[in-house]
């Protein structure tokens, strides 16, 4: 029998990433087929350019100035992971990325397929709710040298 969860916010799980952290309120399953996250990106840092092949994102700005830059059009990730852009289409694909300022009370939704990148000019303090694909991450460019997919080594275990 289904029931009414409890839990507080010090239970949820902690994922620290080297711009900031994010708190998993909600990490999807069977039940609840979202997910629910708080996350804080640290003024002066950038998060991965990234794209996710499944997984779409919903964002709210509770506080803090920064951007999302995008790329307008879908990106092709079978293709990328097959190895099939060149560094030509590549470059020409960041080349067009459009920055658009954040300030508290935003709201911009992720469809599959776009490539996407947060930056704090302040602390960012935001929302986000998404599918389940939690692994679905294609970094095209990470400061951190980090490759695609979960990075084991920024989950606590609680």
């Amino acid at each position: 029998m289904m029931t009414v969860e409890f839990n507080h916010i010090e239970q949820c799980k902690l994922v620290k990433k080297p711009w900031g952290q994010e708190t998993w309120i909600q990490a999807g399953s069977d039940v609840y087929p979202f997910v629910l996250k708080e996350l804080v990106l640290k003024a002066g840092f950038v998060t991965s350019l990234q794209v996710h092949q499944h997984k779409t994102e919903s964002i709210h700005l509770h506080q803090g100035t920064g951007a999302i830059i995008y790329h307008p059009e879908p990106f092709d990730c079978e293709r990328f992971l097959a190895g099939g852009y060149s560094e030509e289409e590549l470059a020409k694909i960041k080349s067009e990325l459009i920055t658009q300022e954040l300030s508290p009370g935003a709201v911009f939704h992720t469809p599959t397929g776009t490539i996407h990148r947060m930056v704090a000019h302040t602390d960012l303090h935001y929302t986000e709710a998404s599918t389940t694909q939690l692994d679905d991450v294609i970094r095209l460019e990470d400061s951190h040298n980090r490759g695609h997919g979960r990075i084991d080594s920024e989950h606590e275990q609680k």
